[in-house]
């Protein structure tokens, strides 16, 4: 089973992506962890593409991130592809609950000394930058190209039921 969550930022990919870890028994791939170094710096694109498909050769595996210009092949070998498509209010009141929720902490889906933060390019990112026509394009062509193995999550609600439909004993909450 290879499983490939992606979507708009904080939307909830990556708590998704721990529950069905923990159901499958399967390793998950947070991008944003080898995408970021300390300090939320940047690394290199090649290496963490180098990473992605190390990863990718596993029998089985969950990759959490949408980062659209790494390692495109994921798409195509992934058995099962979420797509997170929450409105843009969604996605900020996720980041919001997740920055009071990692006051001065590191969430174990992000890279090692990156303290959780909500600034202004943050926030700008999830209302306007990462929604741009070309990043819309781009989620209407994955729910046509991938209409076999894509299941479209709109918000938090279907999420739960879809866990609830696979047997998912952990807890329902969002982080």
């Amino acid at each position: 089973m290879r499983i490939l969550v992606a979507g708009y930022s904080s939307s909830g990919k990556s708590t998704f992506s721990k529950k069905l870890a923990s159901h499958y028994q399967i390793d998950v791939l947070h991008i944003d962890s080898i995408y970021f170094g300390a300090n939320w710096s940047t690394r290199d694109k090649n290496i963490v593409k180098k990473e992605i498909y190390e990863f990718m050769k596993k029998d089985q595996w969950i990759i959490d991130g949408q980062y659209r210009k790494l390692a495109l092949e994921r798409y195509d070998m992934c058995d099962q592809l979420f797509l997170f498509d929450f409105n843009r209010f969604k996605c900020l009141y996720g980041a919001i609950v997740r920055r009071i929720k990692y006051h001065k902490k590191n969430r174990d889906s992000i890279a090692k000394g990156c303290v959780e933060r909500l600034n202004f390019s943050f926030i700008w990112w999830i209302l306007f930058s990462g929604r741009k026509k070309d990043s819309k394009a781009l989620m209407k062509l994955y729910k046509e190209k991938y209409k076999d193995k894509v299941i479209v999550f709109k918000n938090r609600k279907q999420v739960r039921n879809y866990l609830k439909s696979i047997g998912f004993k952990g807890s329902y909450k969002y982080e």
